[in-house]
């Protein structure tokens, strides 16, 4: 008998809220890094240095953060990452120097990224939901496309009325408000905690599901057996390729079209278009990744994000609206995949008390590739004086990122066999 409702729907609401405000404030570099380069008179380069400092913190504090995970649970852990990303950005907005963005947004807020990121949410919602994992993910991650729908222009409209100061403080000031009371009040660590089994089966009805029995009795991986298994160091190379991928274009997307020759709120907004179709993709991924297979529905999401990187890549100062439009369109619904795909896959293969901790270390090449993208797509244009090799550097990133799939789950498959076999 189930329980008349399911709290791992609470659950699945704080992690879409905390994944608004992660991606949303820190996909708004993109807007806060045109405002920096024209007050600061910076080079690319060194503008684009603030986000990689900050992804390369999030890479070192992943472990560390999977391992609290594990150990303190979600309610101590995730408001208090809250804390530290909404000081971090109200600091950077005091901030009148290189070095001190350096340390509050890219130290201090990067900390509090790694809290409320994707090693925590997917790790909990793992613990949650099993049938339906990719689906749950993808539900969660939908918050990332719609904290750039709302908060990326947002921060644009505050940049062009108050400044990057203001903008940056009124942003510290709504994470403060919104995430540390909501996660320290309804967050809990696992379904036993409020008498319930994942996926909503009571935990008094002496009965659970084959998904349910697989997850609690099934082999228990350690951080060492992990260390030593192929489709961690698949699923490693397969992260820091996508970083590199997705924030290259993250960082560059809005200085591309302004370089373009296009408005910089309407640079803005094509960067929300993206996130409109993030919110529908990681849905629409996560569950067709739950029907379809996780190799399958990847190998159709990479297919839909290079025709629409080639799309970016034309894009031109004649370039008509529609046509911008529809790369980011393309480019939005492709790239969305990401999140619940690597999420599922890892919970899939590496399920467990310590699956925290095993997140966190794969985290860290996800945030190195962060850092990379980052930094590579400012340099490239620096040599250059254009984004044109630096998308195409995000098309090879991003085919990498589909082949680490397929190789860890033909592993999988290939381990599900063996296991059948051996019963």
């Amino acid at each position: 008998m189930r329980p008349p409702f399911y709290y791992g729907y609470v659950i699945l609401f704080l992690c879409f809220l905390n994944m608004v405000f992660v991606r949303g404030a820190f996909g708004s570099f993109s807007v806060f890094y045109v405002a920096l380069l024209e007050d600061f008179q910076w080079s690319h380069a060194v503008g684009a240095s603030i986000v990689s400092l900050n992804s390369l913190v999030y890479a070192l504090v992943s472990p560390a953060i999977g391992y609290a995970f594990d150990r303190l649970g979600p309610r101590i852990l995730i408001p208090l990452a809250g804390l530290l990303m909404g000081l971090g950005f109200t600091f950077s907005g005091l901030s009148n120097s290189l070095w001190e963005l350096y340390i509050y947004y890219g130290i201090l807020a990067a900390i509090g990224q790694g809290g409320l990121g994707f090693v925590t949410q997917s790790a909990l919602i793992s613990r949650w939901f099993v049938r339906h994992r990719a689906t749950a993910i993808g539900l969660a991650t939908a918050g990332q496309g719609f904290g750039m729908i709302t908060i990326v222009p947002l921060s644009q409209i505050l940049i062009s009325h108050v400044g990057w100061r203001t903008a940056f403080m009124l942003l510290g000031a709504l994470i403060l408000v919104a995430i540390v009371p909501a996660n320290a009040i309804f967050q809990r660590r696992n379904p036993g905690d409020v008498a319930q089994l994942a996926d909503g089966e009571s935990a008094y009805s002496g009965e659970k599901s084959a998904a349910s029995r697989s997850a609690v009795d099934g082999y228990q991986w350690t951080l060492p057996t992990a260390l030593r298994s192929f489709p961690f160091w698949s699923i490693a190379a397969g992260h820091l390729a996508l970083g590199t991928g997705l924030f290259l274009i993250y960082t560059h997307i809005v200085a591309h079209l302004v370089h373009q020759g296009f408005d910089k709120l309407l640079a803005a907004f094509i960067l929300g278009v993206i996130g409109v179709m993030r919110v529908a993709g990681t849905f629409i991924w996560g569950y067709a990744s739950d029907r379809l297979g996780r190799d399958k529905a990847y190998g159709v999401s990479v297919l839909i994000t290079l025709i629409g990187l080639v799309c970016l890549l034309g894009i031109g100062f004649d370039s008509p609206l529609w046509f911008v439009y529809m790369a980011g369109m393309l480019y939005g619904i492709g790239h969305s995949s990401g999140n619940p795909t690597y999420g599922a896959v890892i919970g899939d293969i590496f399920s467990g008390t310590n699956i925290g901790t095993i997140f966190g270390f794969l985290e860290i090449t996800f945030g190195l590739g962060m850092a990379l993208g980052s930094w590579s797509g400012g340099t490239i244009f620096d040599i250059t004086g254009s984004y044109r090799w630096a998308f195409v550097l995000a098309l090879a990133c991003f085919s990498l990122s589909f082949l680490a799939i397929q190789a860890s789950m033909a592993w999988h498959r290939g381990q599900v066999r063996t296991n059948r076999i051996a019963e």
